[in-house]
């Protein structure tokens, strides 16, 4: 945990917050707080900050919290992930919401296992763990949405002009021939397609590709879903920083 979240309920009329669930454990056994300690915080959707331990004790830890006047400017970004193995699911949830995505769209590709579907990592309470996790890590504080679709028709017809609006909009495929250098984005925000370990299928590409997605090659070597996401996403928004703002 790099950064302790708090929610704007927990803070009382004084500034003060006193925790005694796995935030103040990690605190007490991992951390190893003593009074007059601080710790970096955050307030869940808004700024960071800092906070000094003002009490202990054997299951609760009381601080005093102290915040930037204004919060990180939101993320924008939106990853739409083909479903993955549950297991993979619960890393690549952390991963999208350290790497700073505002959306995470899973939707059904053919190669995904209908049974990936009904899995508990699905379950909200699940979803909201891993989201947090990945928040704590990268010292974020704007919780992504996460949307999902289990029919890939519907999704791509009905919904996803709606649900993206950038047109900086990009799809990892072995077989393309451009590299990702050579798409030029521009520093906007993006949305990045993430395949299935097997591959989209073609039809899956061209619906993509219809719909304004650039194709790029990510390099000779096939990597695993989540290595895939970190290895672009990381390439994307070197690419972007180095491009000067469009005007709007």
């Amino acid at each position: 945990m790099n950064l302790l979240l708090l929610r704007p309920v927990e803070i009382d009329s004084s500034g003060c917050v006193t925790l005694n669930d796995r935030r103040a454990e990690h605190l007490l056994s991992v951390l190893k707080v003593t009074p007059g300690g601080t710790v970096r915080v955050g307030l869940l959707n808004g700024p960071l900050g800092q906070a000094v331990v003002i009490d202990i004790a054997a299951n609760h830890v009381r601080l005093r919290c102290q915040f930037e006047t204004a919060a990180p400017k939101a993320p924008e970004d939106v990853l739409l992930l083909a479903m993955p193995r549950p297991k993979v699911l619960a890393r690549c949830l952390e991963h999208a919401t350290s790497l700073g995505f505002a959306h995470i769209v899973l939707f059904r590709s053919r190669q995904t296992v209908k049974s990936h579907f009904e899995s508990h990592v699905l379950h909200a309470d699940q979803i909201h763990r891993h989201l947090l996790a990945g928040l704590e890590q990268a010292r974020r504080t704007f919780l992504p949405t996460v949307t999902v679709f289990q029919r890939f028709r519907p999704f791509v017809e009905d919904h996803l002009q709606v649900l993206i609006t950038s047109h900086n909009r990009y799809l990892a495929d072995p077989d393309a021939v451009d590299t990702l250098h050579q798409c030029s984005p521009e520093n906007e925000p993006f949305t990045l397609v993430i395949g299935p370990e097997g591959g989209l299928i073609p039809h899956e590409v061209s619906c993509f590709a219809e719909r304004g997605f650039q194709l790029f090659n990510a390099g000779p070597h096939p990597l695993r879903v989540e290595a895939a996401l970190n290895f672009v996403t990381g390439q994307l928004v070197a690419l972007r920083e180095n491009q000067p703002r469009a005007e709007r």
